[in-house]
């Protein structure tokens, strides 16, 4: 058997954690290695591991948005790192705010989406034949846009945001796949006054535990599509049973 694939997952706080995707990309057989950039927000942790000992890297979202003067300090040097990691060929996944920082990487920008535009709670995208994941629902949670520049595969526009797009083994969401109850419980319990007033905390946890089984088939669906079609992972969800049956009882 050949070396285990490894993913560096970059999270910034610690309330933003992986979630679905960290657990099925362990129960694909994959080492994960987690660093969180805010664990203590004085001191946000910049000195990143070396990415040329991962197979893929994913980064996740934040509380902060990433054209906040205040956040730069740590923003400049991950963008930085994004853009080595594309230089590199390296796969990168980056989910809502990682998605953001892959856009400014290449070459475009975040800016405050209008109030219309602003989304929270289950999404579903126009469905079409070349669509690569599914077409939802998905969870979402945003109150920035990102403008991306010329030469990137826009994979999917709902006309509130681009959602998922694409430039050679990088990829950016919108929209959150990681996203399940108890991780979205810890969001609305921090920023309730992000919820707008049509709808409300119990209510997107209500919707989220409604469709949990289909949000996760939608998480693995996009996973497996990432490490297979996206970072070239061949092997990819082809853990031995006796692997799977322990991570499921753990």
């Amino acid at each position: 058997m050949g070396a285990r694939t490894r993913v560096l997952v970059i999270t910034h706080e610690p309330e933003a954690a992986p979630a679905l995707i960290g657990e099925i990309l362990r129960e694909r057989g994959i080492e994960v290695d987690v660093h969180i950039v805010l664990a203590d927000p004085a001191k946000p942790d910049i000195d990143f591991p070396d990415v040329a000992d991962y197979d893929a890297v994913v980064a996740f979202g934040s509380f902060a948005n990433a054209y906040d003067q205040a956040a730069r300090p740590w923003v400049a040097p991950e963008v930085a790192l994004i853009a080595d990691i594309v230089d590199r060929d390296l796969p990168y996944l980056g989910v809502c705010f990682g998605g953001q920082l892959l856009a400014e990487s290449l070459g475009g920008h975040v800016e405050r989406a209008a109030q219309a535009d602003q989304e929270i709670g289950l999404v579903t995208f126009d469905s079409a034949d070349d669509l690569p994941i599914p077409a939802g629902p998905w969870f979402t949670w945003h109150e920035d846009r990102t403008i991306l520049p010329e030469g990137v595969d826009v994979l999917v526009d709902n006309g509130k945001a681009v959602q998922l797009f694409r430039k050679g083994r990088a990829v950016g969401t919108q929209f959150h796949p990681e996203a399940d109850v108890e991780l979205v419980a810890g969001w609305v319990r921090i920023g309730p006054d992000h919820i707008p007033d049509e709808t409300s905390g119990p209510r997107l946890l209500a919707d989220l535990d409604a469709n949990r089984e289909v949000l996760r088939r939608n998480c693995e669906q996009l996973v497996d599509w990432f490490l297979r079609e996206v970072a070239g992972i061949a092997d990819a969800g082809h853990a031995d049973q006796a692997d799977r049956a322990t991570v499921a009882q753990q």
